[in-house]
């Protein structure tokens, strides 16, 4: 059973659906309830809290993040859902429902994306950090059931609706977990994170750079016999480096890996410590971390190949550096999952690829596949991996396709399929229905 919730004006109405039919839409059934926005949570609670699985509803609801955090206020947690904005997006995109009345239709107040909730105001510490601004529906000013019924009836004539079924209901998952995450929040000390940032750029300052940076600068000047420049400034430091003698063409760590000059040394290590200090310093601790917990706003869907987002925060990539200041609340333990090898693994199962699915049946998929012989040390074993999977054609990653080719020839097939449909601007689709959109529209 399906309860569709849907705004009528200041009031909520809750409507009952049928679990869809294979092949069939479901249909609104039933008298609806008609509640004010304070009967929610009771009311979503009395039927979280059914004894029968059977009798415990998939919510469904316009968006997850402008329903879902007011119960979890109220102490309200629910096991299902549909987010009808999440799964509107996959059904609008999906190469398998391209021919349904959804996919056809003009665009709408269900292609715009709603507010988020509220983050901290932008203080733009970076030069140039400028802030992205979220474009305002007005999804929930339409019918959510009508909106249901034209998704179910886009999934049962669909290409494969088990796939489409079991993607939909993945992402709206992700939907109730993030917003989950983000009012737990993650345990986080803000002391810890200070004595961290102390002891890698020294103590905070009043204004200007930390003292370890001022240091650094002062060596990079020195050697390069700059004494005003800043290296801040990427057209200023690239000339300063050509006029030592250096040929580079950019000031990218990459490039300046490759070069020796003894300023190389504290120049890179000055662009790393003051990335930290632009994107997790202390501006960054006092706008997210408030009363122990680091919150962002996790955004599921927020790349068009299906991976999360966030809106501010970078909380998908905490640096290593200050890490440790993620700190298991007293009577508690963090549990790390160690995703390492994920995507090569998935791509062994996608393919169907048994040589390669062999390679990995130990804990290092690497080893393994030094192990068949199709490379000769691990190091390449990951280069050539990696290389494979994301494009890479040129440098030792290149060198070594030939030879993952032969010895993985389904995986590298579906990896080079999809690029090649790519490259022709064709629409590339994932297992179970997601579809890139077209070039003109990415």
């Amino acid at each position: 059973m399906h309860i569709v919730l849907e705004r009528v004006g200041r009031d909520i109405r809750a409507v009952a659906v049928p679990a869809p039919v294979p092949g069939e839409a479901g249909h609104a059934t039933g008298e609806a309830d008609e509640l004010t926005g304070a009967d929610l949570p009771d009311y979503v609670a009395a039927r979280e809290n059914a004894p029968a699985d059977g009798e415990r509803p998939r919510w469904v609801w316009s968006d997850t993040r402008a329903w879902y955090p007011a119960l979890l206020a109220a102490g309200v947690r629910v096991e299902r859902c549909v987010d009808l904005t999440l799964s509107h997006t996959i059904l609008r995109n999906s190469a398998l429902t391209a021919d349904s009345a959804l996919a056809t239709a003009p665009v709408g107040p269900w292609d715009t994306a709603t507010v988020l909730e509220d983050a901290p105001e932008p203080t733009h510490s970076a030069l140039f950090d400028f802030e992205h601004e979220s474009t305002a529906g007005d999804a929930d000013a339409l019918s959510a059931v009508t909106e249901f019924a034209a998704q179910q009836e886009a999934i049962a004539g669909s290409a494969d609706p088990g796939r489409l079924r079991l993607l939909l209901a993945a992402e709206s998952a992700g939907a109730l977990i993030a917003a989950e995450m983000r009012f737990c929040g993650l345990p986080y000390s803000a002391e810890r994170h200070d004595d961290l940032l102390t002891g890698l750029l020294g103590p905070r300052p009043a204004y200007g750079r930390p003292a370890v940076l001022e240091e650094l600068v002062a060596r990079v000047r020195a050697e390069l016999d700059a004494p005003d420049l800043n290296p801040d400034s990427p057209p200023a430091l690239l000339k300063a480096l050509q006029r030592a003698g250096m040929l580079v063409t950019s000031t990218s760590s990459w490039e300046l890996r490759e070069l020796d000059h003894p300023v190389i040394e504290p120049l890179l290590r000055y662009k790393k410590l003051s990335r930290l200090l632009t994107a997790n310093g202390w501006t960054w601790l006092e706008s997210w971390v408030h009363d122990g917990r680091f919150r962002p706003d996790y955004v599921p869907g927020g790349v068009v190949t299906g991976r999360w987002a966030t809106r501010g925060g970078g909380a998908l990539q905490l640096p290593k550096q200050v890490r440790g200041a993620v700190v298991a609340d007293p009577g508690w333990k963090l549990v790390v999952a160690d995703a390492a090898q994920l995507e090569p693994r998935i791509l062994t199962g996608l393919a169907g690829d048994t040589a390669m699915a062999a390679a990995g049946r130990g804990k290092d998929l690497y080893a393994g596949i030094v192990e068949s012989g199709a490379v000769d040390e691990r190091a390449h074993a990951k280069v050539a991996m990696l290389g494979a999977m994301y494009g890479a054609t040129t440098g030792e990653s290149g060198r070594l396709m030939p030879r993952l080719t032969r010895a993985f020839p389904r995986a590298i097939r579906l990896v080079e399929e999809a690029a090649r449909a790519g490259e022709r601007g064709a629409i590339v689709t994932s297992r179970l229905g997601r579809s890139s959109p077209p070039p003109s529209a990415a």
